[in-house]
């Protein structure tokens, strides 16, 4: 399995998780289903708000259930770029 690939399955392992606690991260969905988890992932990170999904996750205190979380998985860095990276670590630092 590809990065790529991976990155996507560690994704929905986490939206799977996030109906366990529940929170249920429909509008997340959809937008996982049109595009790739890395190029939304890529989005959120530099669109400079924090999105409803990510400050519940934080409420609940589930940061681990985050993107930007995933994003900096040692396995998945190579996926994204320095900018995007040093965004997502800043986002759950002052989320």
């Amino acid at each position: 399995m590809n990065s790529r690939d991976l990155f996507k399955a560690t994704v929905m392992n986490a939206v799977k998780e996030c109906y366990q606690i529940g929170y249920a991260p429909t509008r997340f969905e959809t937008m996982i289903q049109e595009a790739h988890p890395v190029e939304v992932a890529k989005k959120f990170v530099i669109s400079g708000e924090f999105q409803y999904g990510f400050k519940e996750l934080l409420k609940l205190g589930r940061a681990d259930l985050t993107i930007e979380n995933i994003m900096l998985d040692k396995q998945f860095i190579e996926l994204f770029g320095p900018q995007e990276l040093e965004a997502a670590e800043w986002r759950l630092e002052n989320g």
